[in-house]
């Protein structure tokens, strides 16, 4: 099995491979499409760098410094990412647009189709093997890294279709045009991704999904619970984090009190997997409280629920 940290290294050694290759032909036909895909790969062995640093980072327990964790080393890398993606879809987009105005001639298509018909199946095969890791660790960066991929698979495609109809049709504006609509692409995808890790950096609280998945939960312990209120959460990498506030019958002990707070988190972690959860305990108050007899039940509750 692939160790999760040695997958941004597989990305490097294939980002490189294609990116001397492109780079090689690029030059020597002077197709702007293919060397947008070039520079998109010289862009994919930068991000898989980081990539690789920041997870040996986020992989490193909590410590003095970082009670918490390290997680948010993915989401800081993914957002530094976007932005470099972010400016090459800029040079790419003015770049394209001065040849168009320019009518600067692709000298040798043939090499480009070949290079590019290669770089599809190579990104074909690189996507579906870091989908597959990204589900299996559950990890962000590593489905940051094959969405790269994912792009590139779609750019490498459009290249090599307008290389073809350049080809056939003698219109070498096509070239041009199709780099220009690849840059676009590249553009929107790069801010959707931004927006996206921005919500783990700025603590946005963790999917819809997964709050209905805690709330459902929760409800288990209705007859045990007065209310649970105050529910908070947010995510580091992998990891959830939530903090709540559960008010029990003031007539319990301090012990019986203490043993359905870690219950109730030791189902938590077990149904939600990698989860952080604090738990704050009120005591019920006479104005609110659902009446004596409910409290004496609780109190008197079969002890192996707790």
């Amino acid at each position: 099995m692939i160790q999760k940290t040695k997958l941004p290294l597989i990305s490097i050694s294939f980002a490189a491979t294609l990116a001397v290759v492109k780079l090689i032909v690029a030059l020597y036909s002077g197709s702007l499409a293919v060397l947008a895909s070039a520079l998109d790969s010289v862009l994919d062995i930068v991000s898989s760098a980081v990539n690789y640093f920041a997870l040996r980072a986020s992989e490193a327990p909590p410590d003095k410094t970082h009670p918490y964790g390290h997680g948010k080393f993915e989401a800081l890398a993914a957002f530094v990412q976007s932005l470099i993606i972010l400016a090459t879809g800029v040079y790419l987009l003015l770049k394209s647009i001065f040849n168009i105005v320019s009518k600067q001639p692709v000298k040798d298509l043939q090499a480009g189709i070949f290079v590019m018909l290669f770089s599809v199946v190579m990104t074909l095969l690189l996507t579906l093997i870091l989908r597959y890791y990204a589900k299996k660790f559950n990890s962000s960066i590593i489905l940051t890294d094959s969405l790269h991929y994912e792009i590139d698979l779609f750019t490498n495609s459009s290249v090599l279709i307008s290389l073809l109809l350049t080809k056939y049709t003698s219109r070498y504006e096509i070239d041009y045009i199709m780099s220009a609509l690849i840059s676009l692409y590249i553009l929107y995808t790069a801010g959707k991704l931004a927006k996206d890790v921005s919500k783990e950096l700025l603590d946005s609280e963790v999917s819809d999904a997964d709050q209905k998945k805690i709330g459902d939960i929760l409800s288990v312990y209705n007859e045990n619970l007065i209310d649970y209120h105050r529910i908070r959460t947010r995510s580091s990498g992998k990891t959830k984090f939530l903090d709540m506030h559960i008010t029990l019958c003031k007539n319990m002990t301090l012990s019986e009190a203490h043993s359905i707070a870690d219950f109730i988190e030791k189902d938590l972690k077990d149904k939600m997997g990698d989860i952080d959860v604090v738990i704050h305990i009120d005591p019920c108050e006479v104005i609110n409280c659902p009446g004596q007899g409910n409290c004496e039940k609780i109190t008197k509750m079969d002890k192996k629920k707790v």
